[in-house]
Order: C-alpha cells, then sequence, then structure tokens
C-alpha cells in the first residue's frame, strides 16, 4: 500500500492507516522539533501538536505532493510557536558526536567530544533559518529538493542558503574557535544528505 494510500485511508476515519503514518513519520518530526526547540518536552508537545493539526487538516493536503514534507512543515511551525514562547536552550547537538574509529582511546573519545560540542556550539550561533537548513540537509539527510518542500521554497534557494551557512559557519569557526580543527568542520559539510 502506498503513502497517499494510507493518506486517503486516514482521511475517511482509517485508524490503522493514521497509525502507520505517526510511525513512518514521527522520528524524523521529532528530530525536526527537537532542533528547533532544543528542548526533549517541547520537541514532544510539538510533535504531538503538529501530528494532531495534521490529522485534522488532512483534507487540505494536495495528493500531488509528498507527505513528508507537508507533514514536517507543520510540525516545524508548532516547534516554532513553542520555541517562541518560550525561548527554551537544547543541547541536542552535542550528543550528536560520534566515533568512526573502532576501538578508540579514552583521550580520543574526549578529544572529539570536545571539537563536536564546539562545533554544535558555532552552529547554534548561527541565525535560525542557517541552522534551519543545515540541520534539514545535514543532520536529517534530506536532498536540496526534499529540504525545499519542507521549507517551502526553491531548490536553488535551498542551496545557496546552504552555502552561505555553511560560509558563515567557517568564518565564525576560524574567528571563535580557532582551537577546533579544520578536519572537524570539513568532515561535517561533508556529511550531507542526497542531493
Amino acid at each position: 500500500m502506498t503513502e497517499l494510500d494510507l493518506v486517503c485511508r486516514a482521511r475517511e476515519g482509517d485508524r490503522g492507516a493514521v497509525s502507520e503514518l505517526l510511525a513512518t513519520h514521527s522520528t524524523q518530526a521529532y528530530r525536526v522539533a527537537l532542533h528547533i526547540t532544543r528542548n526533549q518536552a517541547d520537541a514532544e508537545d510539538a510533535t504531538q501538536t503538529g501530528f494532531i493539526r495534521a490529522f485534522t487538516n488532512l483534507s487540505r493536503f494536495d495528493e500531488r505532493r509528498p507527505f513528508a514534507p507537508w507533514l514536517l512543515q507543520i510540525v516545524a511551525r508548532e516547534a516554532l510557536k513553542i520555541r517562541r514562547a518560550d525561548r527554551t536552550r537544547f543541547a541536542f547537538w552535542q550528543r550528536q558526536a560520534q566515533v568512526r574509529e573502532s576501538e578508540p582511546s579514552l583521550e580520543s573519545l574526549v578529544a572529539v567530544k570536545v571539537e563536536q560540542q564546539e562545533l554544535w556550539q558555532a552552529v547554534n550561533r548561527l541565525r535560525e533559518d542557517d541552522r534551519l537548513v543545515l540541520t534539514l540537509v545535514y543532520l536529517l539527510g534530506m536532498g536540496e529538493a526534499e529540504a525545499a518542500a519542507a521549507l517551502r521554497i526553491k531548490r536553488g534557494t535551498v542551496k545557496s542558503r546552504k552555502h552561505n551557512a555553511l560560509v558563515r559557519l567557517r568564518v565564525l569557526v576560524e574567528r571563535e574557535f580557532p582551537g577546533l580543527r579544520r578536519e572537524v568542520l570539513e568532515s561535517a559539510a561533508s556529511e550531507a544528505g542526497p542531493q
């Protein structure tokens, strides 16, 4: 059964179809909300509220477009409402450090953790639209077309914003985080999802 079939069944009140759509998209929606709210409880609230809003407004969904970007946009809007209301902080970026070595030493684990924390502190200082496009493309692995659909902007605008955000990030790192090795920044930038 296709996703469009599930959406059509969900519109007709099929709880099984709603459950399947929720299971398919809940992790990605939560990650978007968490990035925006920077707080787990707020991210859960935004995800839940976004899903309720989406599923009560399924009649507005354009069946010619993909479902995921439409749903993620609703969740993102709910997360932004929460963020604006309470200006919470988050530590999500700090937990994203991944060590690629098979048996890293304690020293290398500490060094990687410190570098990742500095990188995400730098990302956190960027403008909201810079952080959002970097999150969609690099953290969630969206391609430019998917990110464009989620943000309701043109693909070329995503490409431009991504490029400009990375330029601003490099300048910020060089100016305020001189101890951060260049390989860490280049490694983060090379982990883009499909274009």
